[in-house]
């Protein structure tokens, strides 16, 4: 498999952006699995959606879940009966995203469960190894209000008047874009 860092180079101005959100079994990407993704391709240098994708993942290992992760999650059986493999899943991202510049509210988590799939899996990265954290973004923009006591999605997106419903994957990417744009 190549190298994450062997990739063509190619100028930042010129890559897409994957906005990206990954539901997980639990936190641990050695133990735990990604059960969902949600993402928004992002074109530069307007920042225009040029495509978005959304899918649930057939669990592997649906026993080594936190429960916890899954009642956040409202997990059955039953809402995951038109999962798809996650190779499927990945394998169609790529497709639409190659070269992307991975950004997300948290996406440190997103790269370290794609990358473990990536490898796990034997499938060429998709990305480059520069991430886009809106976390980090609205620290540096918003930290110093008076109002805002978390400087978590749901209270950023409150303040900015951007709607959420909470961890939906789908809810999640589309604020996540909307509070990137409003603090670029």
């Amino acid at each position: 498999m190549p190298n994450l860092l062997d990739k063509r180079k190619i100028s930042y101005k010129d890559r897409p952006i994957l906005f990206i959100d990954l539901e997980t079994t639990g936190l641990d990407e050695d133990i735990h699995e990604i059960i969902e993704i949600a993402a928004l391709i992002v074109h530069q240098p307007g920042l225009t959606v040029a495509n978005s994708y959304y899918t649930k993942i057939i669990p592997q290992h649906i026993e080594s879940a936190d429960p916890k992760s899954l009642k956040i999650l409202n997990y059955s059986p039953k809402d995951w009966q038109d999962a798809i493999p996650l190779k499927q899943a990945l394998t169609e991202l790529s497709l639409l995203a190659p070269d992307s510049i991975l950004a997300g509210w948290s996406v440190q988590t997103e790269w370290d469960f794609l990358n473990a799939a990536v490898k796990q899996l034997d499938l060429p990265y998709f990305y480059t190894h520069r991430l886009l954290e809106v976390y980090t973004l609205a620290f540096s923009k918003l930290r110093h209000l008076p109002e805002l006591n978390y400087l978590n999605l749901p209270s950023v997106a409150r303040h900015l008047g951007i709607h959420l419903d909470q961890h939906k994957p789908d809810s999640d990417i589309r604020a996540t874009f909307e509070i990137f744009k409003k603090l670029v």
